[in-house]
């Protein structure tokens, strides 16, 4: 459910609940809510990064291009996410495409609001470190895994991390209730779609996981960890 004016939002995102007052106030003068239909790009590279946005509803998909046209996914984000944070530390362009993946209702701040705003909050620009630090580490992560790691132990590497962001828990064990094709996980691990389904084969054999349609259901954490890990 959709909440139904920015102020209420702003005051219950966990990355602004606790600004005071005027600056709560601030956020919600100088924000827009922004509507987007399936497939409606964010911003594209060359896009000036002069705004920072938090969903409010939906997700959105974060993805590069090379120079040969293949696309690499680079993460899913969802209610309560803020993007466009390299936004506050350089003054780049985007270089990468963020679009709706689905329906979706975004906060739009710009960015020299949102600077304001941390300059009079030191615990706002804290988490904005953290964040940026985080997000950073992670794509390290991914292009270690893709050096270095088997398809299989990739393929575990994403279902675990989209299973702690979109994951719901149920007898069967943790559903990841993002729907994704085989083509989209091969964009996501760097491999081919045959590759893929191969290998959700694999885990599937292994009773690793259960698939529902476009679902994945993390049947044993344990082992996919072990597998992530190996």
């Amino acid at each position: 459910m959709i909440p139904k004016t920015k102020a209420w939002f702003i005051r219950q995102t966990p990355m602004l609940a606790d600004l005071v007052e005027r600056e709560h106030e601030l956020l919600d003068q100088v924000s827009d809510s922004v509507d987007l239909r399936r497939r409606t790009k964010v911003w594209e590279p060359g896009t000036p990064a002069n705004t920072i946005f938090i969903l409010r509803a939906g997700i959105v998909k974060l993805s590069k291009t090379n120079d040969e046209g293949r696309e690499l996914t680079l993460g899913f984000y969802t209610r309560d996410a803020l993007i466009g944070e390299l936004g506050i530390v350089n003054e780049q362009p985007h270089d990468t495409t963020c679009e709706a993946y689905e329906d979706t209702q975004l906060l739009a701040i710009p960015k020299a609001d949102f600077i304001r705003v941390m300059m009079r909050h030191p615990p706002l620009a804290m988490r904005m470190i953290r964040l940026v630090g985080e997000r950073r580490q992670k794509l390290e992560n991914r292009v270690e895994s893709l050096l270095f790691k088997s398809a299989h132990a990739r393929l575990a590497a994403l279902f675990l991390d989209l299973g702690d962001t979109f994951g719901v828990r149920d007898s069967r064990g943790r559903i990841v209730n993002l729907k994704l094709t085989h083509k989209e996980i091969a964009s996501l691990i760097g491999a081919t779609r045959e590759t893929v389904s191969f290998a959700i084969l694999d885990l599937r054999k292994e009773d690793l996981i259960q698939t529902e349609g476009k679902r994945v259901i993390l049947v044993d954490e344990v082992r996919l960890k072990a597998l992530r890990d190996a």
